[in-house]
């Protein structure tokens, strides 16, 4: 496989998992393990100045090995 084909393979592949975790899909490596997305609600945070700010809520992506 040649370079320009490898990069192809790989941008399709992180195209597919990009879709399929923006439908709240896991995506299943097997032998590797699963990507999921997981939202965080917003949160408080003490600064090291002592201010508290608050956090906005986020969308994470999480990696689980498989064992």
């Amino acid at each position: 496989m040649d370079k320009i084909s490898r990069d192809q393979a790989v941008a399709a592949l992180v195209e597919v998992m990009r879709d399929a975790l923006a439908e709240g899909e896991e995506v299943l490596f097997p032998d590797l393990g699963t990507f999921r997305v997981e939202h965080e609600p917003s949160q408080p945070e003490t600064l090291s100045s002592g201010e508290t700010v608050i956090r906005p809520p986020r969308h994470a992506v999480l990696f689980t090995p498989e064992d």
